[in-house]
């Protein structure tokens, strides 16, 4: 909408220019420098009028890729999170590499404990009286983690995991180890992609696109699963 309305006044601005200039600055010219002059002053305002299009049009454009790429990269973020958060909870440590989070997601096994039975209200929040007496009983079994995590879009999802969207192939980078924290040894991950291959190819020059900066979950200073975005 803007594009257009800026468009149009280019041409509205431009015959008024023209008009007047015809009128009372180049009045004592002959009717063929007129034209000649009409023409020019006609082409340079459609030219103008192109230009700011493009220009809008454009940055239009780039704002929907970025907002795109962002997305795209941010859910296939969450989702290596998604897949530490379940290595970590077999084997007690994060991923530090994609060979061992991938060979985990394909061959390992998740513990899902399955509840029989009913609590009565008698013993609500003493599950283990109800489970001494054999009124509830329960059972580990090792599920595959293919069967737990990304169903329905498992092998897909599996598939393009390591890869950065739009990138043309480039891994993210991933790394894990601990943390010494209130005298505790704490697992931490993360793993980024840095913008110059998540908008890789777009024309983000002087566009106020910080390309030094990168995309991450995790952290490998603190605690967190968290992403570094905000929306």
């Amino acid at each position: 909408m803007y594009q257009i309305i800026f468009t149009v006044l280019a041409i509205i601005l431009g015959s008024v220019g023209f008009y007047f200039l015809s009128k009372y600055v180049l009045i004592k010219q002959s009717p063929m420098v007129l034209n000649i002059l009409k023409v020019v002053f006609v082409g340079l305002i459609v030219l103008i009028a192109y230009m700011n299009y493009n220009s809008i049009e454009s940055k239009i454009s780039l704002t929907e890729n970025v907002k795109t790429r962002k997305k795209a990269v941010q859910q296939r973020l969450e989702q290596i999170r998604d897949a530490q958060v379940q290595y970590k909870k077999v084997r007690g440590v994060y991923a530090a590499n994609f060979e061992s989070l991938i060979d985990f997601l394909e061959n390992d096994s998740i513990p899902v404990i399955f509840m029989d039975g009913e609590v009565p209200d008698s013993l609500i929040g003493r599950e283990a009286e109800a489970l001494a007496l054999g009124i509830i009983t329960r059972d580990t079994t090792q599920t595959p983690v293919k069967e737990l995590l990304f169903i329905g879009n498992f092998n897909s999802i599996l598939d393009s995991l390591i890869f950065i969207p739009f990138s043309g192939g480039k891994q993210f980078n991933i790394d894990a180890g601990m943390i010494h924290k209130n005298k505790m040894d704490i697992p931490v991950f993360m793993a980024s992609a840095k913008y110059t291959l998540i908008y890789l190819g777009l024309q983000t020059d002087n566009e106020g696109y910080d390309m030094t900066d990168s995309l991450m979950i995790g952290s490998m200073e603190e605690a967190t699963t968290n992403g570094n975005w905000n929306d």
